[in-house]
């Protein structure tokens, strides 16, 4: 199976130059992954501040004529009797109570919009700053004041700014820089490029590598962040498309190369070995093809969590002490209290306890798998077998014989996967608001933001669905198994191995 494309000489430039190639497209693809769980944390927390522009809503008497309806709880809101009542005075007062309503919201929003205007800074004012920063390069051996009173002695600023306000501006942008420099710094050998090229694409549309803490965030930072996201799914999206085409072209070729080494032993056989033309037509590469996607998911599974299991095990110092903040120091979980990476842990077990699970609930399948390829191919060989000669083959107390052992194989495969769907689709639903409830004592206790909320959501289901690889490939692995075991058996019914050792 594997000797035939990874050590022939032959396959070799396929076998090992396009494993190459895959695991190459791979960590490109979890780079991608890397740089959008960071723009998870800016975007939403963003959107969580939004810069108001009041719309002023003005009110439609032709559309309000329109739907207007005099019914019971109209007349309860407007006070009105509603056994003596003029149509007329009700459409009024209704009227009136719409224009109160639609002013009061105008007046709510431009309060809102006039009292963000009062501490909100020009984007341009950013821009200059961070300018003047890039000039200084000596800024660092300054301190806070006196670069602040050169960017104020410069008089080039839009806004007239007190010291103290060009100060916080000054040390948002510093910030800024060196939260981007040690996250770059600090990032494992696979985050770096991912951190590299977000810094950048930050750079290019928000003129910094991360973005700035400011009160309120408008309409053209929420546009500019979009540009970053696209600036990270299309490549992606390009990546994984000629992933998937590669990828199937290489299973091809593993195919190739099964099917012809299988064809020069079985040639050499006397014996009738049942199911061969299976074997070598349809197993071969369903073997190919299984084992490529799987080990493709395993490695890509394995990158995940290189790359994510720092990113969350940082994250989970966020979470932990909330989640646990009432327990009493004689509690028996009370080092749950101060333990690092509580989340990848938490992902971990879940993972393991699945996996355990999913073993027991399906460790009749792969076995079951095996039956029925069996009662396939012999109801298929009674049908090849008949094209040839339809008096002696594909009798019709033969055919129902074969078809009633096959359908009783698939009624019992239907009924054992029956059972092993439900428990997955379950797992798979209950895990989704686990990492929810974890931070929901932080998220309300005000110690985490919305941004990090969904951050946290991306990386922890990272990490789980990394973690349970195995159980979200269970079907696969159930099929795989199987083939394998067939292919196995013919192998030695063509003695191939005997003879690998013989020519090598």
């Amino acid at each position: 199976m594997f000797y035939s494309f990874f050590a022939s000489k032959k396959w070799a430039l396929w076998a090992y130059l396009g494993l190459f190639l895959l695991l190459l497209f791979l960590y490109l693809q979890t780079s991608f992954n890397v740089a959008l769980n960071s723009w998870y944390n800016d975007f939403y927390n963003t959107i969580q501040k939004p810069k108001i522009n009041a719309i002023v809503l003005n009110f439609d008497e032709a559309k309000f004529k329109q739907d207007f309806k005099i019914t019971p709880s109209l007349l309860r809101e407007l006070h009105i009797d509603s056994k003596d009542y003029n149509q007329s005075f009700v459409y009024e007062k209704a009227k009136a109570k719409k224009i109160q309503e639609i002013q009061n919201e105008n007046k709510q929003r431009l309060n809102i919009e006039t009292t963000q205007n009062s501490s909100y800074i020009d984007k341009d004012i950013f821009r200059q700053i961070i300018q003047i920063l890039e000039e200084q390069k000596d800024y660092k051996e300054q301190n806070l004041t006196q670069i602040s009173q050169k960017i104020k002695d410069k008089n080039i600023l839009k806004q007239n700014l007190s010291l103290d306000q060009i100060n916080l501006l000054v040390q948002s942008v510093i910030k800024a820089n060196e939260q981007a420099k040690n996250s770059f710094e600090n990032a494992n050998f696979i985050n770096k490029f991912a951190i590299y090229y977000y810094q950048n694409l930050l750079k290019y549309f928000l003129h910094t590598p991360a973005i700035l803490e400011k009160p309120f965030y408008d309409l053209q930072d929420f546009y500019s962040l979009i540009f970053v996201f696209l600036g990270i799914a299309i490549p992606y999206v390009i990546i994984a498309t000629i992933n998937i085409y590669f990828a199937s072209i290489y299973a091809f070729k593993w195919r190739e190369a099964m099917t012809f080494s299988y064809l020069k032993f079985w040639k050499n056989k006397d014996d009738n070995i049942e199911g061969s033309s299976q074997r070598i037509q349809e197993d071969a590469y369903n073997f190919s093809k299984i084992v490529e996607s799987l080990g493709l998911a395993f490695i890509k599974a394995l990158m995940t969590l290189i790359a994510f299991i720092p990113i969350l095990w940082n994250l989970s110092d966020l979470t932990t002490k909330a989640l646990f903040f009432n327990l009493d120091e004689n509690s028996s979980f009370y080092f749950l209290k101060n333990m690092d990476g509580l989340l990848v842990y938490i992902a971990l077990f879940i993972s393991l306890g699945g996996l355990i699970a999913s073993w027991f609930v399906g460790i009749k399948l792969p076995g079951l798998e095996y039956n029925n390829q069996k009662a396939e191919a012999a109801f298929r060989k009674e049908l090849v077998y008949a094209e040839d000669n339809r008096k002696e083959y594909a009798k019709n107390e033969t055919i129902i014989e074969l078809f009633t052992g096959l359908k009783f194989n698939y009624k019992r495969l239907f009924l054992h996967y029956g059972y092993f769907n439900i428990w997955l689709i379950l797992f798979e639903q209950v895990i989704v608001i686990i990492p929810f409830l974890i931070m929901a004592p932080s998220l309300f206790g005000g110690i985490i933001t919305l941004g990090i909320v969904m951050q946290i959501n991306n990386a922890f289901d990272q990490v789980r669905s990394s973690f349970s690889v195995f159980i979200t490939n269970w079907t696969t692995i159930t099929q795989l198994r199987s083939i394998y075991k067939r292919l196995k058996e013919f192998e030695i019914n063509i003695e191939y191995k005997d003879l690998i050792q013989k020519l090598s």
